[in-house]
């Protein structure tokens, strides 16, 4: 975080400093220059001077400096309320925020949408063999390229980790559509993924597994739909590298069968 180099108190200090300072310049010119000018009006000339001379100093010296490095700081803090600070993607409340109003837009007009949470295969490996320099430039490399392959719409956020969630608007309203739709993103996600990322000479390679769930206008708990996508992704990655699976129903009693 970013914080101003000069402090209110600087600020003030500065500005007492350069009062003084003009305010001693103009006594010395006035008593250089003798004139035949009351004390009265002495004394509103000396005030005419010094905000004259001291003002512009003042401003573009102390004031302006301050005021660009505390917007500065202020941006900062507001992006870093609504980013991860490591992909510089939206994070989870922004992406929430943006589930709400999904779901209220399919509710609205029958469409349907979906999410898609991505897990990067064997990134701890990538940890463990290279550091973890070399897992944050996957991370960083891997928000962009979803970006990068994502219509302007919709929205990626990083879930926390390795995992990364997108969120597809404006599918098809038929549900047979809507799900050829997404599981066409998916593989689309999944192949630019599979591409090796660069690194110091090093070249990358990492296989992702995906769960989709989709959403329609029955949909109305946030957190329990992100919840499906993951048990699908789950599914995903019990059936190796690189998958990409359907949420249904038939999921959860599978699960729960297991435990």
């Amino acid at each position: 975080m970013k914080y101003p180099k000069i402090t209110i108190r600087q600020v003030m200090l500065r500005i007492a400093v350069v009062i003084a300072l003009v305010e001693f310049f103009i006594m010395l010119v006035l008593e250089a220059f003798p004139h035949p000018y009351p004390h009265a009006t002495e004394i509103v000339l000396n005030v005419i001077l010094l905000v004259l001379i001291s003002s512009p100093i003042i401003f573009y010296w102390i004031i302006n400096p301050f005021m660009r490095e505390r917007d500065e700081a202020i941006s900062e803090l507001a992006e870093m309320a609504y980013s991860d600070p490591l992909t510089g993607l939206p994070n989870r409340r922004v992406f929430l925020e943006s589930m709400e109003k999904t779901l209220a837009e399919c509710a609205r007009h029958h469409i349907h949408a979906a999410l898609i949470l991505i897990d990067l295969d064997e990134f701890k490996v990538v940890n463990d063999t290279y550091g973890h320099d070399a897992g944050d430039a996957v991370l960083v490399e891997t928000g962009q390229r979803l970006l990068k392959g994502m219509r302007k719409e919709d929205v990626v956020s990083r879930v926390g980790g390795d995992e990364f969630i997108v969120l597809i608007k404006q599918l098809n309203d038929e549900n047979d559509r809507a799900e050829k739709e997404a599981m066409a993103f998916a593989e689309k996600i999944k192949l630019t993924l599979a591409a090796p990322i660069k690194y110091k000479n090093r070249s990358l390679q990492l296989d992702s597994s995906l769960g989709i769930n989709l959403l329609g206008s029955e949909t109305y708990k946030i957190e329990a739909e992100i919840r499906k996508a993951d048990i699908a992704m789950y599914h995903a990655k019990r059936m190796g590298k690189g998958h990409v699976v359907m949420y249904d129903d038939s999921m959860v009693s599978r699960q729960t069968s297991r435990k």
